[in-house]
């Protein structure tokens, strides 16, 4: 199987969510925007140096799925959810690590394997 090259804009990753109390991880769905090589370097890098902080990075999210609302329906994408995630300790660090997942290309298949 050969590789075709070609732009991909975004990609799908599974974020693993141990939720305090519960026996196993939950899996919720982040899709983010994939940046070049020299983008990604210099997000990295302003990151390291504490120029850019974990929130800047929300800026590549572009859906999230697999959340349920107590009532047991899907909850719908937006910036309240966002923000819900990024106050919710144990979440938060798992959605952020999911950016660098993304970019890395680790998809939904690969992270199963």
């Amino acid at each position: 199987m050969s590789l075709v090259l070609k732009k991909i804009p975004t990609i799908t990753v599974d974020v693993p969510v141990q939720v305090p109390e519960a026996e196993k991880p939950s899996t919720i769905q982040a899709t983010w925007t994939l940046h070049s090589w020299d983008d990604y370097r210099k997000i990295v890098n302003e990151q390291q140096a504490g120029k850019k902080e974990d929130e800047e990075l929300l800026e590549d999210l572009k859906n999230v799925t697999g959340i349920k609302g107590e009532d047991g329906k899907e909850m719908p994408f937006d910036k309240a959810l966002i923000e819900v995630l990024m106050q919710t300790t144990y979440i938060r660090r798992p959605l952020i690590l999911s950016w660098f997942a993304a970019q890395e290309g680790r998809n939904q298949a690969a992270a199963k394997n």
